[in-house]
């Protein structure tokens, strides 16, 4: 692994940890501190306690960044603690807008919604809906919300009762009822939920359950919950029990090929260029192999083909779905519907 370039003489604190987190993201195991200082001799010089003390600021900076730093037992080995970056849970610092930023880009995002057909529009829309809650100042007629909100969406206050409530059902582990609206459809039907957990992914609360519609696991966004009610009858009795071996951090680091929409398949993913040196923190769950030339093929299995398309459309050219042949298909059939669109339109 080549050394860190030097530091620059106008260094500040959250350069230096995007160094070090950029380092992290790079290594194939947890890194113990020992690693750590070697690798940045400069960043920590000096005595045990001055290092000690540089780190701790360092680890408590990358949280602050937004970084998932989690420790791991190294079990056996000279230090007992390693280091490691979850690039899938990490987040970024959220983002201010003025009020005149704000409703310059609800503008440019609702007049996307309206006449495009590109394939991250349901990303698209969801961006809005947080732009709706997120937003201090932003004008109240700077845009019609009644586009995105006509559905009764909630605003952050009335969330988080919802989520109140829900945590009180998750911890008497009763049943709830759900008024939730479908993004595909603009429906709202009640769900019967056995609740297991709930977690905040991308800066969105989900909650994870049984569903008694679908007789399945399933994730639920909260945002899309127009309301929410605990079964009463015998109150101080469970409703049900947890499933042995459940983790919420499954779900919470989901992407969207993960959603079970089908049943597993195996899909393979060529990176190139700039991309093949990313591609462990693109795909940090799939098997890499490097290929001649340098591209490198990442392997993994999904169970949302779709969602793994759109994603290998939105990184680029230098992206390629290279198996299933339906996942090609389905690639094809989108750009297809582009392209159609956008010679149909005038100009």
């Amino acid at each position: 692994m080549p050394a860190p370039r030097a530091r620059p003489k106008n260094d500040t604190g959250a350069v230096r940890c995007l160094r070090l987190a950029q380092w992290l993201l790079t290594q194939d195991e947890p890194a113990s501190r020992e690693r750590i200082y070697a690798a940045f001799p400069e960043e920590y010089a000096g005595d045990p306690a001055a290092r000690e003390k540089k780190f701790g600021r360092d680890k408590a900076l990358l949280r602050d960044l937004g970084f998932a730093l989690e420790t791991v037992e190294l079990g056996g080995r000279g230090e007992a603690i390693g280091y490691v970056l979850d690039a899938r849970s990490s987040t970024l610092p959220p983002v201010e807008f003025t009020p005149d930023e704000a409703a310059l880009v609800w503008a440019a995002g609702t007049g996307a919604l309206r006449l495009s057909d590109h394939p991250l529009r349901d990303e698209l829309e969801n961006a809005l809906r947080k732009l709706i809650v997120g937003s201090k100042g932003m004008p109240p007629r700077a845009a019609p919300m009644e586009e995105l909100t006509a559905d009764g969406g909630v605003d952050a206050s009335a969330q988080q009762k919802l989520l109140d409530k829900l945590i009180d059902a998750w911890t008497r582990r009763k049943t709830v009822t759900i008024d939730y609206w479908r993004a595909s459809t603009g429906e709202v039907a009640p769900r019967q939920v056995d609740v297991y957990g709930w977690a905040l992914r991308r800066g969105e609360w989900i909650l994870v359950g049984f569903c008694h519609l679908r007789k399945g696991v399933r994730i639920f966004y909260l945002s899309r919950c127009r309301s929410l009610k605990m079964n009463g009858v015998r109150a101080q009795d469970p409703d049900y029990e947890l499933p042995a071996g459940f983790d919420i951090r499954r779900w919470s680091r989901q992407q969207a090929w993960d959603y079970d929409v089908h049943a597993p398949v195996q899909a393979a993913v060529r990176f190139r260029g700039s991309l093949a040196r990313v591609a462990k923190q693109l795909l940090p769950e799939a098997a890499l192999s490097t290929e001649p030339g340098g591209a490198r093929l990442a392997r993994l299995e999904v169970r949302n083909l779709r969602g793994l398309v759109r994603q290998a459309l939105a990184w680029g050219l230098e992206a390629e779905l290279v198996e299933p042949a339906e996942g090609r298909a389905m690639a094809r059939e989108i750009l297809e519907g582009i392209v159609g669109t956008e010679a149909g339109r005038t100009p």
